[in-house]
């Protein structure tokens, strides 16, 4: 198969979504992957998205608790790459398949762990199941998902977002070791968490928890509006009701007022604009005050509901300005035009379920493509051809293993030596960047200078975590003097990554063709929305886009909403909905996208350094969101219901929910019918397992029942004794955290132990040292690099000293606005 990873032996010890989803990329892209099974299997294969996740990999069966299957396992290890695995700290090393022992035998391994919580502190031990880690960690309790519901209390998170982070970050991981690898003839052992994975999610609130605390009077703790629990959505990303009584999510940037004003013209509110109440609509909605905004908003609203949802799409997508599309679920979403043109979907015949449709390539790499395997495998299926043919191999030198070479110097930090052009807006881009900052490349942030419009004003606290461990430099790219000196930059950079329109790139002299005749070794990366061509291509969009798309939206929204499309409302009820769809629609679709940014980097810079060579690039909101939303992104005939929350968001069903306690509330998870049994002899209710209505096959039909039975018990002590009793008796139950996000990272001492906040490693001018998130992966013989944001154009001085201007020059090029910078100006000093 052709691609980055091609020869690669991956022995895949991990169980669940996690480390499917991380070998699914290696397995796309070439690498023959080993699923290695107990004798009853991965316990998650009765879940139907098992099938998509794990196509095109064998499955072995190794029996670990006996001396036979440990003895095995060592021996396939020999002849492995990468190894990865997901128990929880000292299982692998019980079962004799940790990373001191398996290195032992294979001192060129690379050896990856996904876990819950670490590796160690008091949290480390729970069960790594998406919603304890979102319990306790303060995703259920933070401003997310403030006024979605009207209840008091958590909120359950539909979209398993640090299963996704987590997984690419084992990836980026991989690819940071092998790296080393083929530097040092020596492999390393890689972590991550999903912990970790759900801190790519606060938003930046950390740092703004931070700076409150120092100086509340000059930082005063957020009040914005998104965490009210009355506030309505921005007239730019207004959900609407259209007139067949579907919803559709619009996502005009409010960085881009030009947008909103054409949503207004195409939809016939051209007259708006004139109005003397409205002309603050041009510098967008935020502009304008209350009382109008609202007036404007129930206008679109009340217009809207004069087509259907398909005949507005038509009318959008025919203009190509209007940033729009309707709330689908994911199986839908992958019908859309462009996720087919893109080939984003694609059909692999499974012998169990027929035909399905699953999620496509993660990334485009337009040389070394990969390709989607064949069905996932039955249980044990490769068994005796792998201890035949494996074992008897000893590792080639595909990743290194010890043959390439090496100096036996380790770099400093993973991606030391890499430089990378930023180029990207926004969030998901330049948090994708910002992440392979951490990894200690050299990030070069391009911004435009002020006449040409700042995508997002660096000076925000909310923004230092995009702009994290970059230089900025100020570049008129419209100028030619500006894009030689980016071109100047280009021939010494490894990577360039942007998300401009169809278009602009060849108008600002930054598309492949141009780049690749200055450096043939850059790795030329495309992040869109829509992808550079098909019907869409031209489009705007931004994050709420692929939350409704992808059914996130929806399921976050809950069962019941939005109302039956014959559902008469009148307006007021018609508000409360947008309202509510739009805060279902949180901010995840940016930073689920900045995962795929982040990994279509390493596997260039993993490929061309099998190759030597660069190539292009592309990855989409659309494919990222289909594989974030990885619970759902499958079809077949007689596919399984959605499992969507109640319509108060406390859970999917009676065993994976939200209860109040005698104090607080618990989340309990009992995936499994050993853990449900376990729960009720516990708890001291036996005659649950006894009852009819609440066996396996008819539970679902009485779920509501068992919920109130539920509710009774866990209203007879507080959360933490609850957390106390069932864990001990390894039943995943915990008190859910009452902090918010930020504070949990700050302050918890498990967050401590872990180093998940740490202080920036260098002074920034403005504001001096200051606390921001660590890295979300770690190495054992490399450290992270985690620096601080820099002010607008603070590097534009030493980078054009760098590519030889000198100081006539560069006061000339400022003078004629062909670059900017800023004094220091420190705002805040430590």
């Amino acid at each position: 198969m052709l691609g980055p990873f091609r020869g690669l032996t991956v022995l895949d010890f991990s169980w669940g979504t996690p480390g499917a989803l991380a070998t699914a990329v290696l397995a796309d892209f070439g690498a023959d992957v080993i699923k290695v099974e107990p004798p009853t299997g991965d316990p998650f294969r009765s879940h139907p998205s098992w099938l998509a996740w794990n196509r095109g990999k064998k499955s072995v069966i190794l029996d670990l608790e006996t001396p036979e299957g440990r003895e095995r396992a060592e021996a396939l290890t020999r002849g492995a790459d990468v190894v990865m695995e997901s128990f929880r700290p000292g299982e692998s090393k019980r079962l004799a398949i940790d990373y001191e022992t398996l290195s032992q035998a294979n001192p060129s391994l690379v050896y990856c762990s996904i876990t819950g919580f670490g590796q160690k502190g008091p949290l480390s031990q729970l069960k790594a199941y998406e919603g304890i880690v979102a319990a306790k960690s303060g995703r259920m309790t933070g401003g997310s998902f403030a006024g979605e519901i009207e209840r008091e209390g958590p909120i359950y998170p539909a979209v398993e977002t640090a299963t996704w982070a987590a997984s690419q970050a084992a990836v980026r991981g991989i690819v940071c070791a092998l790296l080393a690898l083929s530097r040092t003839g020596r492999g390393q052992w890689v972590q991550t968490s999903l912990l970790q994975g759900m801190m790519c999610y606060d938003g930046g609130r950390l740092t703004d928890a931070y700076f409150s605390r120092k100086d509340p009077e000059r930082f005063p703790p957020n009040a914005n509006a998104y965490l009210r629990r009355d506030s309505l959505p921005t007239l730019e990303y207004i959900p609407v009701r259209t007139k067949d009584g579907r919803w559709m999510q619009h996502a005009n940037n409010a960085q881009n007022p030009r947008l909103i004003l054409s949503h207004l013209r195409v939809i016939g509110l051209d007259w708006v604009m004139e109005d003397e109440r409205f002309k603050g609509i041009a510098r967008g909605g935020a502009a304008l005050d209350n009382e109008n905004r609202e007036i404007l908003r129930e206008i679109i609203l009340d217009r809207m509901q004069e087509r259907t949802l398909d005949e507005w799409m038509e009318v959008y997508v025919k203009d190509g300005n209007v940033a729009a599309e309707p709330f689908i679920y994911t199986a839908e979403a992958m019908q859309h035009p462009q996720v087919v043109h893109n080939r984003h979907v694609v059909e692999i015949d499974d012998p169990r379920v027929g035909p399905m449709k699953i999620a496509g390539l993660l990334a485009d790499l337009a040389d070394t493509p990969g390709e989607v395997g064949g069905p996932a495998p039955t249980l044990g299926q490769h068994t005796s051809e792998v201890l035949d043919e494996l074992s008897r191999r000893m590792p080639d030198s595909v990743a290194g293993n010890g043959k390439a070479g090496g100096n036996g110097h380790a770099p400093q930090y993973p991606l030391e030596g890499i430089t990378v052009i930023d180029l990207s807006t926004v969030i998901q881009g330049p948090y994708g960047a910002s992440m392979i900052a951490d990894l200690g490349a050299r990030v070069i942030k391009i911004d435009p200078t002020p006449e040409r419009g700042s995508p997002r004003p660096i000076a925000q606290l909310g923004n230092l975590k995009t702009y994290a461990g970059k230089e900025c430099i100020q570049i008129d790219l419209q100028r030619k003097e500006g894009q030689d000196l980016l071109h100047k930059l280009i021939a010494k950079a490894d990577v360039l990554l942007h998300n401009f329109r169809p278009g602009v790139p060849e108008r600002l002299g930054v598309d492949y063709e141009t780049c690749r005749r200055i450096n043939p070794r850059l790795v030329h990366v495309y992040s869109g929305a829509y992808g550079a061509t098909g019907p869409h291509n031209r489009r705007p969009g931004a994050h709420p886009l692929p939350g409704a798309l992808f059914g996130g939206a929806l399921r976050q929204a809950g069962r019941g909403m939005p109302p039956p499309t014959y559902q008469p409302m009148n307006m007021d009820e018609i508000k409360s909905v947008s309202r509510k769809l739009m805060k279902a629609n949180e901010g995840n679709p940016d930073p689920n996208t900045s995962q795929a940014v982040a990994t279509a980097i390493a596997l260039g810079l993993w490929d061309r350094e099998r190759t030597g060579k660069g190539q292009a690039i592309q990855d989409t909101m659309l494919i990222a969101n289909a594989w974030a939303n990885h619970g759902e992104a499958y079809d077949f005939v007689g596919r399984p219901p959605y499992a969507i929350p109640d319509a108060e968001c406390y859970g999917l069903h009676a065993l994976y929910r939200l209860y109040p306690a005698k104090e607080g509330w618990v989340f309990l998870a009992c995936k499994f019918e050993e853990e449900w049994a376990a729960f009720c002899h516990t708890v001291g209710r036996p005659d649950l397992l006894a009852d009819p209505r609440f066996a396996p096959a008819a539970r679902q039909a009485h779920d509501e029942e068992l919920i109130g039975q539920l509710c009774e018990v866990f209203a007879s002590r507080p959360a933490a004794d609850w957390e106390d009793l069932l864990c001990s008796q390894d039943v995943a139950c915990v008190r859910v955290t009452e902090t918010s996000k930020e504070e949990f990272y700050l302050d918890d001492l498990h967050a401590q132990e872990n180093n998940l906040a740490v202080e920036t490693e260098d002074v920034s001018p403005r504001f001096g040292r200051y606390m921001r998130p660590a890295g979300i992966v770690q190495f054992s013989e490399t450290s992270g690099q985690y620096r601080s944001a820099p002010y607008p154009g603070q590097h534009t001085r030493s980078i054009m000293q760098e590519l030889g201007y000198n100081e006539e020059q560069m006061e000339e090029y400022r003078e004629q606005r062909i670059v900017d910078w800023q004094d220091a100006n420190p705002i805040y000093a430590s």
